[in-house]
């Protein structure tokens, strides 16, 4: 796994990333927290969240399409700097205290319409950094990054809330920008992506990506799991402050090291896969299924220890099913699509999320958190079961070829 860290460019841009992202993770703890704070309400939370991630639905696939078609360095460092403004925008409202739940959906939407565009430019801006034969090494070492990143972002967004107050969070994000923005201005990709053949109009490169990725069998699978896992299993950032504050009735720093565990758990299986970096369909759909399973388990539990741990094991589980389905996506994915590939794996990641944020949400707040988790976890067992048993099934019967005519 550290071999890619042994390419100076990549090493930079990790750390940068891994500044920055820590700052990332307390904001979304500062911003959960405020918002119950004004309006103790689970619905409000849903709806903020739908905000944040509702522009990644709409333009993740176009942000693929932009990642394929401009120097991607550059893309990054006018979508980092757009993050850090947000921030700051954020933390200057409530410093002045005039944020609103108004305010805070509007700068939401300009947070998700900045990670649309950024999302396929980071992913496809890895192997620009690394070459493809260390790309496996790399997208464990960002899932070791990433998963860091929550666990240490968790504590210290509760800490930072309960010091500095939520603005000193929102600020304290906005200066975790600074590293990975000067890190951009500098390093130069030793991979750099060749320029297009041919200039498309993007509706047409919209369709090439979107056919290539329909067409491809195990592209198509991949698709399918994470679009299960994205809209049901990966609504941490609505469901650990329901559970924190209404199922288990702590305060901030409770919720920091709920989200702290979830980190954990990521954290070690990311370290654990970069031994392992075979990328299986059995391993991706085995780990949704477990997540699956953890979300029915939390729903259960009004235990704090059992909450942490569980927290713990769906971290892990999860982090084994997308950093399977990124590794296969950008091994199985063409160098001049890999931008708009890797738009459907944020469309799926993030996009959904509004969806499933949303539907949360409203489960809990018209019945309660506990029953909202086991309805998305049993959902996911379900639905992954049922395309992994239809796999097998056409693997081992395949559909012999048609003789009509």
């Amino acid at each position: 796994m550290v071999a890619a860290l042994r390419v100076p460019a990549f090493a930079w841009y990790w750390s940068g990333q891994l500044v920055s992202v820590i700052g990332t993770w307390s904001q979304v703890v500062a911003v959960s927290w405020l918002v119950l704070d004004l309006t103790h309400s689970a619905i409000a939370l849903g709806t903020i969240t739908l905000l944040q991630t509702l522009p990644i639905l709409a333009f993740a696939l176009p942000g693929g399409v932009i990642a394929d078609r401009v120097p991607r360095r550059r893309l990054l460092i006018a979508t980092q700097a757009a993050l850090a403004a947000q921030a700051i925008a954020l933390g200057l409202l409530v410093a002045l205290h005039l944020a609103t739940l108004w305010e805070i959906g509007l700068l939401s939407f300009v947070l998700g319409t900045a990670n649309a565009l950024n999302g396929p430019a980071q992913q496809a801006f890895v192997p620009e950094l690394v070459g493809r034969d260390l790309v496996p090494d790399a997208v464990a070492l960002n899932s070791v990054q990433f998963n860091t990143a929550r666990m240490i972002g968790g504590a210290a967004g509760g800490l930072a809330v309960a010091a500095w107050g939520v603005s000193g969070a929102l600020f304290f994000n906005a200066a975790t920008f600074l590293p990975i923005l000067v890190v951009l201005m500098v390093i130069r990709a030793a991979h750099p992506a060749p320029p297009p053949a041919a200039r498309a109009s993007v509706l047409a490169d919209l369709r090439a990506g979107l056919g290539y990725a329909l067409r491809t069998k195990p592209v198509r699978r991949v698709v399918m799991v994470l679009g299960v896992v994205g809209l049901l299993g990966y609504n941490w950032q609505v469901a650990v402050p329901l559970i924190a504050r209404f199922m288990l009735h702590r305060q901030v720093t409770g919720y920091g090291a709920l989200m702290s565990a979830l980190g954990a758990g990521s954290l070690a299986a990311a370290i654990l896969l970069a031994r392992d970096q075979r990328a299986s369909e059995h391993r991706l759909m085995a780990g949704a299924v477990v997540l699956g399973a953890v979300l029915v388990a939390l729903g259960l539990s009004y235990s704090y220890p059992a909450s942490l741990a569980l927290l713990a094991v769906g971290g892990f589980a999860g982090l084994v099913a997308t950093i399977t389905a990124n590794t296969r996506l950008q091994l199985l994915t063409p160098d001049e699509l890999r931008g708009r590939v890797m738009g459907i794996y944020v469309l799926l990641m993030g996009g959904t999320t509004p969806i499933g944020a949303f539907a949360f949400g409203e489960i809990a707040g018209h019945l309660s958190t506990g029953d909202a988790l086991i309805a998305f976890g049993a959902t996911t067992v379900l639905t992954v079961s049922a395309i992994w048993l239809h796999r097998r099934e056409t693997t081992r019967h395949p559909r012999a070829p048609s003789t009509a005519g």
